[in-house]
């Protein structure tokens, strides 16, 4: 489980090509009864050729199992307890056997997803710090009856964009505090000069952030490393009060501007609470070659420059707020909910003409605006358009209800005023009885988890697709960079997590999987104890009722409850077998079941024909309930299946649902491995080669292969 070796991802995804998939059902490469869109049908009567009964399911726990009710101690710190009834047996709600069995149906059918959030606003990601050397300083302004940015790009081609202003007394670079000249500072008793912090906060008061000031910039150039350009001096009433001084050998060159102090720390913060490691705060200003003050020019804002820039603010703010988020200081823009207006300053991403160079144009457009220089950035578009243009997003009325809709039933989340029957909700068409699991006793033996991380749509590369299901890249092993996944063209997966099968059948809790991970576990309160738990080896059963069943809807139900099915073709074996899941801690490999049909457990009857219910209810000869005959799951094969064995998605499937038979761990992706795939070509800000692996597709030739992320080199 050690960092840089090859490993698995714990988190994957299965591609749902829903139009995709449309398209064939309508073409009748597959079953549209199983992958088309359409009304479910009514309750009111059973059709003559469709199939009514029961499955009686049997469930082997593989891997311990977790859930219950979820609590807190006095201190915070979440708990999980398996519940019992008055013989100390679980209980385990029918709904869980629903909902496992359901994920798997609408990944198997690429269905829409039946449970999906607002995600109507762009998602944000933590930008890459190359990428802050071509944004230029703004200032917003009103323009044209709407908002523009001023560009204030400082000495333009001649040199630096912003100057530097000194945000703390430390000596760095030479530079040292001018503590002579400040006649309106009061000298604390029996002193001649003023202190450092008396000088510096002096300073900080002339040059308040977005205030429009004059100052004294120093320029110059150390005996090694770039060229420096900070603010020295600020001009108060028509005279010059000198705050900083560049030693004189160093021939530094002087000009005076007008601009504007940009603080990102907030009000009586400092640049260093933001981040250690910050040390400065900037000025934003406009000058030509001789150092005379002009205007730059403004280019036009759309309301899409708006929403994405109030989408960041926002971002901060959640990322902060939210048990276990970002423990730094907000910076001023979050931390006083500053949405664009006049005044606000900015940093600018220009989409800039191939010939054009130098100071910017009016034919110059502008990508994006950002509150800082190096933070959170929005992507393009938001996971619900994508999902639109996907034909993904949950049923809206009943002309459009997906296979898993029909099956298991639906209630449309926001129907219109007005809206009668399928238009509002539909009952689903099986019915799952208790759970039987008077054979298994809980295990009382505390075990502390690994914080339960749930999906971050951010994180993209988990979770984005192309049309033809694979990640996206540019090309082969050529990974994108953040700044163009949720873009057009581009597909939501449905998150998964493999199984882990070095863990199967272990009758230890996973004590190396769940507690010493790679994820970061400083935070107790994102680490949850398991109080009870249900051991492996551990039998439940539960007996399924359906109706109105076609065919083929009953041999999909057939081929998930057959484990032989889940395993990838190329993993074929005596006794191979993939797996369902239910429960807490997946991507640690918890909760792992070998779901199958017990013996003599498919019992179904058609509604029609001369054995039919219709004929028994005629004769008072028999009655739904008791007058079904045993089945062989044979005896219900699905139409196409070797078409869709070959499928992407039932690939993916399979894959997630065996796991990897090579002996890598399947594991979170570390901190360290983390920071070094994420290196960036700091003139391009695409990933450095060998960086920005994506989890491996769980399709083709390289589904089984490892990733392996590469150490940067210091």
């Amino acid at each position: 489980m050690g960092d840089f070796e090859p490993f698995h991802s714990a988190v994957n995804r299965v591609p749902i090509p829903r139009t995709r998939v449309l398209d064939y059902a309508e073409r009748g490469v597959l079953p549209s009864d199983v992958f088309g869109d359409a009304a479910p049908a009514g309750h009111d009567h059973l059709r003559a050729d469709r199939w009514s009964g029961s499955l009686d399911v049997e469930m082997t726990v593989r891997t311990p199992l977790v859930f219950g009710e979820q609590t807190e101690d006095d201190q915070g710190r979440p708990s999980v307890e398996v519940p019992i009834d008055a013989d100390r047996h679980p209980v385990v709600p029918g709904t869980m056997v629903k909902g496992m069995i359901s994920r798997a149906y609408e990944l198997f059918t690429a269905s829409r997803f039946r449970i999906f959030g607002d995600h109507a606003e762009a998602l944000t990601y933590r930008s890459d710090p190359a990428k802050a050397l071509s944004l230029l300083p703004g200032r917003i302004c009103e323009y044209e009856g709407g908002l523009g940015v001023e560009i204030l790009d400082g000495l333009g081609k001649t040199g630096k964009t912003v100057a530097l202003i000194k945000d703390d007394d430390a000596d760095k670079g030479g530079v040292s505090i001018q503590r002579d000249g400040h006649p309106t500072i009061r000298l604390n008793p029996g002193s001649t000069q003023p202190t450092q912090q008396q000088v510096l906060a002096r300073f900080r008061s002339l040059t308040r952030h977005g205030s429009q000031v004059e100052v004294q910039l120093s320029r110059w150039r150390g005996e090694k490393g770039p060229e420096h350009l900070m603010v020295t001096g600020v001009w108060v009433d028509d005279q010059l009060e000198e705050f900083f001084q560049v030693p004189p050998h160093l021939n530094p060159k002087k000009l005076n501007v007008w601009g504007y102090p940009c603080r990102t720390s907030p009000e009586k913060k400092h640049a260093g609470d933001l981040f250690s490691e910050k040390k400065y705060e900037r000025f934003f200003f406009k000058t030509d070659h001789t150092g005379k003050s002009l205007d730059g020019v403004v280019l036009s804002l759309t309301q899409d420059h708006i929403d994405r820039y109030d989408a960041v603010i926002r971002s901060y703010q959640e990322q902060h707020d939210r048990p276990g988020g970002d423990v730094h200081l907000l910076n001023r823009a979050a931390s006083e909910n500053s949405n664009l207006a006049p005044g606000i300053l900015v940093f600018v991403n220009l989409d800039r003409d191939s010939s054009q160079h130098g100071t910017p144009s009016r034919i110059d457009r502008v990508v994006d605006v950002y509150p800082t220089m190096v933070g959170r950035r929005s992507y393009r578009m938001s996971p619900r358009a994508l999902a639109q243009a996907q034909r993904v997003l949950p049923v809206s009325r009943v002309e459009e209800a997906s296979p898993a809709d029909r099956l298991f039933g639906y209630v449309v989340g926001d129907a219109p005023s007005g809206a009668r029957g399928g238009d509002v909700s539909s009952k689903g068409r099986l019915f799952f009885g208790a759970v039987d699991a008077d054979d298994v006793e809980p295990l009382r033996e505390p075990r502390r988890l690994a914080p339960l991380l749930a999906p971050k749509l951010s994180s993209a590369r988990r979770f984005l697709t192309t049309r033809s299901e694979a990640t996206p890249a540019q090309e082969k092993d050529q990974f994108l960079p953040r700044s163009e996944y949720y873009s057009e063209g581009q597909f939501l997966g449905a998150a998964v997590y493999p199984v882990h099968r070095e863990l199967v059948d272990s009758q230890s809790f996973p004590e190396e999987k769940t507690q010493n991970t790679t994820v970061d576990q400083s935070n107790e309160k994102v680490r949850m104890t398991a109080k009870s738990w249900i051991a492996p080896g551990s039998i439940m059963r539960c007996r399924i009722r359906f109706e109105d069943l076609t065919s083929n809807e009953l041999a999909v139900l057939v081929w998930l409850l057959t484990p032989e099915n889940l395993v990838p073709a190329s993993e074929k074996g005596t006794d191979r077998v993939g797996y369902l899941r239910m429960g807490l801690g997946k991507p640690y490999g918890l909760g792992v079941l070998e779901v199958r049909l017990a013996e003599d457990g498919l019992r179904a009857v058609r509604a029609g024909g001369d054995s039919g219910l219709a004929a028994m209810y005629r004769d008072l000869s028999g009655c739904l309930g008791t007058a079904e005959t045993v089945h062989a799951a044979e005896d219900f094969i699905l139409d196409k299946e070797g078409v869709l064995r070959k499928t992407p998605w039932i690939q993916a499937l399979q894959r997630a649902a065996f796991g990897y038979s090579d002996g890598k761990p399947v594991r979170y992706i570390s901190l360290e491995e983390n920071r070094s795939n994420n290196r960036t070509d700091p003139k391009t800000g695409r990933p450095q080669p060998g960086c920005g692996i994506a989890p491996r597709d769980m399709f083709g030739d390289d589904a089984a292969v490892p990733l392996k992320i590469s150490r940067s080199k210091k």
